[in-house]
């Protein structure tokens, strides 16, 4: 199972048609998108066995959305079934992702714990204190910058990973641990074109938060702080699952180009 190689423009590609891939159908994909961050969200919250529950049913998850997308693509309408889709062609194959991520997560925050430990409680405790002195606040920051960007590398890492893995398990059968080789050397073989494609996606998120926040302190002057802090909650929801939303659709479209042939859109 071979990858391609595609050029810087290609990252353009796959944030454009991950856009036009959700405005084609906008209210389902924040249906699904909102329904599946709902989950997780309450799922994260419970103690331990809450994160590893999020890790487990990702893959399977973010299948389902690879799946939605393909169908969109055939002219087919995006449904709640899409969700538990990827789950039944392969439920033991993604869990197995799922839990290789975790696993790998894990042992970087592992040593990330053990290894400065104590420097982390002593960021933690000049953070809490009101009176803390700034000079040995940044103090303590630098002493966590090498340990911050090795846990950052991990996480990249894993991402990397994990990108095209949940699509060719479903759509191509690989198995998992071949599922993530595929997907990180794919990943790095096309870091051209996800370094645009992922600076993209910043320049969006900086520009909703921008608008988002001119609108609130514009309603801030008008009506009010309560008023403000309302519309805020209300769109601030709807603009993160516009954002997977695109985050996906995008993923699948990226997988097509380097895995299948090239998408006619």
């Amino acid at each position: 199972m071979n990858s391609r190689k595609c050029n810087p423009l290609y990252g353009y590609r796959w944030f454009s048609e991950g856009i036009k891939l959700f405005i084609r159908q906008p209210w389902p994909w924040l249906a699904l998108v909102g329904m599946t961050t709902l989950l997780l969200l309450v799922l994260s919250l419970l103690p331990v066995l809450g994160l590893i529950a999020v890790f487990l049913i990702f893959p399977g998850i973010a299948a389902g959305f690879m799946l939605a997308s393909r169908d969109e693509l055939a002219g087919q309408p995006i449904s709640f079934n899409h969700l538990s889709a990827g789950f039944k062609i392969a439920p033991q194959p993604l869990l197995v992702v799922g839990g290789l991520a975790f696993a790998g997560v894990f042992l970087g925050m592992l040593v990330f714990t053990l290894g400065w430990r104590e420097e982390f409680m002593q960021l933690l405790e000049l953070a809490r204190s009101q009176t803390s002195d700034q000079a040995a606040l940044l103090l303590a920051m630098r002493e966590l910058l090498i340990p911050t960007l090795l846990t950052l590398t991990v996480l990249l890492l894993m991402a990397m990973a994990t990108w095209f893995a949940p699509a060719l398990v479903v759509l191509k059968q690989a198995a998992p641990r071949a599922a993530l080789r595929l997907s990180f050397k794919a990943f790095l073989k096309n870091f051209w074109p996800f370094l645009v494609y992922g600076v993209l996606m910043l320049l969006l998120d900086a520009v909703s938060s921008f608008a988002l926040r001119m609108l609130v302190t514009t309603l801030q002057a008008i009506a009010g702080e309560q008023v403000a802090g309302a519309v805020a909650m209300l769109i601030s929801f709807p603009l993160l699952c516009a954002f997977l939303s695109i985050t996906f659709a995008s993923a699948y479209v990226s997988y097509v180009d380097v895995f299948e042939v090239e998408l006619k859109t």
